[in-house]
This record gives structure tokens, sequence and C-alpha cells, in this order.
């Protein structure tokens, strides 16, 4: 089973924006696009960390569509190699870092990851709405 920490949370969020070179007209990546990338890497790592966690594919989806469309909207291009965005590191790690405090996950073990997890789809999150409860 695959541990749960906060490198391994922002692991994917970081290289979706971290490898894109830097131009002048870049501008700082916007709150909901990094609300959404930290939504969907961190539930991909509970379900895969939690055997009883599972990612509701068709959610994430249509909700990756929203946020493309509305990046385009804004004048970010989501096809290219450089999506005018500067690099948002700090950001996402600050990001997971509050989830990994808020849900006792420092040193994770399976239960807490399960249980945060859960808890996020009985508060009703957007990151909850990415998972679904499955039979190990």
């Amino acid at each position: 089973m695959q541990s749960l920490n906060s490198s391994s949370l922002a692991i994917a969020a970081v290289c979706m924006i971290g490898a894109n070179a830097v131009s002048a007209a870049d501008r700082p990546a916007p709150a909901y696009y990094l609300e959404a990338l930290i939504d969907t890497t961190t539930a991909q790592q509970l379900a895969l960390s939690c055997p009883s966690l599972s990612v509701d594919l068709a959610v994430m989806a249509e909700a990756t569509g929203v946020v493309i469309n509305r990046l385009e909207a804004d004048g970010f291009t989501m096809t290219a190699e450089q999506t005018g965005m500067l690099s948002s590191e700090d950001a996402l790690t600050a990001r997971q870092q509050v989830f990994v405090a808020k849900h006792g996950l420092e040193t994770p073990t399976p239960d807490l990851v399960c249980a945060a997890g859960k808890a996020e789809i009985a508060e009703g999150t957007v990151m909850g709405s990415f998972l679904i409860e499955v039979q190990p």
C-alpha cells in the first residue's frame, strides 16, 4: 500500500505546473485552479492509499472540464507546454499542508487516510465529491 504524506500528495500537482517554461507574460495561477489541483490529486492519493475508497471518475472528469473551460476563458492555454502560469509549487505545498494538518496525517496510517477521505465525503467538500466508498 502506498503511504500518504504531504510530499506524495503534492507531486502530481507540482509536476503539472512546475514543468512549464516561464515567459514574461506568465501570470500567477488562479486560486480556483490551485484548489482544483489539490482536490483532484489528493482524492486520487486517498483512493490509492485506502482500500475502501475509490475515485468517481465521472464526477472528477466533469469538474476538470469546468475548470479547463474557465481557465481558457481567463486566457490560459491548457493544451500547450506553456500554460501562461507561473510556478505555484509554494502555494500548492501550503494547501497540502493544510489538508494534512486538518486530518492529522503528519504520520499517516491506512486508518487515518481512510478516515480523512470519509470525512471529506461526509463534509460534502469538492474533494469528497470525487470519492466513493467501495468494498475492500
